[in-house]
Parts: structure tokens; sequence; C-alpha cells
């Protein structure tokens, strides 16, 4: 069965469950660089954030959600795309500079890739689209 009809215009966000939102809103803003746009919130507590970064187009929903923030602690559920080898480079002197841990740029099935760790362990990798680095036959 072919679809054909409907399509996409992209990604609209992604979801990130994290067990404490003003630590980890924290974190996506002084490491990734990214800005809070919404913040939700109930009488007593903050329960999600919206972040937003600055070059355009991406979008991270912050969740307070411990038990599936715990569940995904090693796992990336997230792969931000860097234009190329050099700007995964500038990334990881970024990290090295402000004093994040992150892994070495390696090859990835679809590029160069590295990862970098939020405050509950949950793997955020940046990926280039330059290359295919699998063996293809």
């Amino acid at each position: 069965m072919t679809v054909v009809d409907p399509t996409f215009a992209g990604v609209h966000h992604v979801a990130v469950p994290v067990t404490d939102i003003e630590r980890s809103r924290d974190w996506y803003e002084a490491v990734l660089g990214f800005r809070s746009v919404v913040d939700e919130e109930t009488e007593d507590s903050l329960v999600a954030v919206t972040l937003e970064h600055p070059t355009g187009g991406i979008v991270v929903c912050l969740s307070a959600a411990p038990e599936r923030a715990h569940a995904l602690a090693g796992f990336s559920p997230v792969s931000l795309a860097v234009a190329s080898v050099s700007e995964l480079a500038r990334w990881k002197n970024h990290f090295t500079t402000i004093g994040v841990q992150h892994s070495a740029s390696r090859e990835a099935h679809l590029g160069w890739a590295l990862d970098v760790t939020d405050p509950d362990g949950i793997r955020i990798q940046l990926h280039t689209r330059e290359g295919v680095s699998a063996d293809v036959d």
C-alpha cells in the first residue's frame, strides 16, 4: 500500500521527560543555547517548559515525568543535526570550554556524531548529515 496524499512540514517539537524542570531548563539553555518560550505551571509548580533554539525550527518541550526520565537514562531520544564535521568540532570545543562532559566524535551510520548527557542521563546526540559511513555493497 502506497500513501502519497498526506505530507509533513517537519517536526513540530521533541518532548523530553525530566526529573527537575528548572535544572533541566537551565542546562538546555546554558549548554545547548535554547531559550525558554513558554512555561506551564499549576498553582504550585512548574510542570513543563517549551524551549526554542535561536537558529530556528528546533523546539524541545521538557515535562516533569521523573519515572520516564529515569527509564530513558542512557538512551538517545534526540539527535540534533549540525551542518558539518567542522561545526561538530565547534560544538565539541564549546562543551570542553564550559566543562560539560561529552563523547568523542565518531563515524556514525549517516555521518559523524557525538553525545552529550543532560542532567537526567539522557543522551542528546549531535549528528552531521555528511556522507554515509555504513558499509554499502
